[in-house]
């Protein structure tokens, strides 16, 4: 279980933005059963060993930037216990937990409930039976919660749906959020796969990938056409991101456009469509 101390607590406001200086994650370390997550198209599947090794560094990059790391040691053996990002969205006054579409994921929810609340973190709203919601389909943008909606019935019934989003949305309007739904591709597996903002004013976004219409008063720099998954950063601040560094052309880009990019090795979570923004939920940017 993650270790809390009398110095590990948090106060409001904790996430008003993904764009904020970023202070502290939660984060559940991925076992050898990681090997297991299915592959994206023309990829095999990851490597355990080296997912391991990728995911210590990935922790410590984080320590590097200063931010505070608390870590759920896993208490089930499935291949997405890494994804916590999937089980809570943290806002400004506290954590939404999401009801993830895949069933055993969804049980470690009640363990990141566990840990947030040890962190001083309180819970303003869950998304309950029959909705589903993965918290990765949830981008925070200044003021707005995009929320990603699969096209096509096959993934749909996957992932989210209806009942989900509307009582997320519900939530976060109570706290300070307008909702503003996006249509994805058949093909993505998560809205932040694809739409990540850098700065305020500025996203990183796939256009082929998720429609953005919706998204209004904010500059698109757009990722390289085959490496649509670039935009699954973690953003750690202002213009400042940690990203996989397989997608060295949008990484370019990136830099050209002024945004610092911290690029690592998590080519084993890359194999599965996972990037940096889907193992660890933070906590509190300032």
């Amino acid at each position: 279980m993650v270790v809390v101390t009398a110095e590990s607590g948090y106060i409001a406001p904790f996430i008003k933005s993904d764009v904020r200086k970023l202070v502290g994650v939660l984060m559940i370390a991925p076992t050898a059963a990681v090997d297991r997550l299915p592959p994206i198209h023309g990829e095999p599947s990851p490597i355990a060993e080296r997912a391991l090794e990728q995911y210590a560094v990935f922790r410590n990059r984080l320590a590097a930037h200063g931010v505070r790391t608390h870590v759920i040691e896993p208490e089930i053996d499935v291949p997405s216990a890494s994804l916590v990002s999937d089980c809570a969205v943290v806002v400004g006054s506290g954590a939404i937990l999401m009801r993830p579409s895949s069933i055993e994921q969804r049980r470690y929810v009640p363990i990141v409930e566990r840990a947030l609340g040890q962190l001083g973190i309180p819970i303003v709203g869950r998304v309950e039976a029959p909705g589903l919601l993965d918290g990765n389909d949830v981008v925070l943008g200044p003021h707005v919660a995009y929320v990603g909606v699969p096209h096509g019935p096959s993934l749909a019934e996957q992932r989210s749906n209806q009942f989900g989003r509307r009582q997320f949305e519900t939530i976060v309007q109570g706290h300070g959020f307008r909702a503003v739904e996006l249509s994805l591709a058949p093909d993505v597996r998560r809205l932040r796969n694809v739409l990540a903002f850098a700065d305020d004013d500025c996203a990183l976004a796939a256009p082929e990938k998720v429609d953005l219409i919706a998204v209004k008063d904010t500059r698109i720099l757009e990722v390289q056409r085959g490496e649509e998954y670039a935009c699954g950063v973690l953003t750690l601040g202002p213009r400042s991101v940690l990203a996989n560094f397989r997608y060295r052309y949008s990484l370019l880009e990136m830099k050209k456009a002024k945004i610092s990019v911290e690029a690592i090795d998590l080519g084993e979570f890359g194999k599965a469509g996972i990037g940096p923004f889907a193992l660890a939920v933070p906590l509190k940017r300032l």
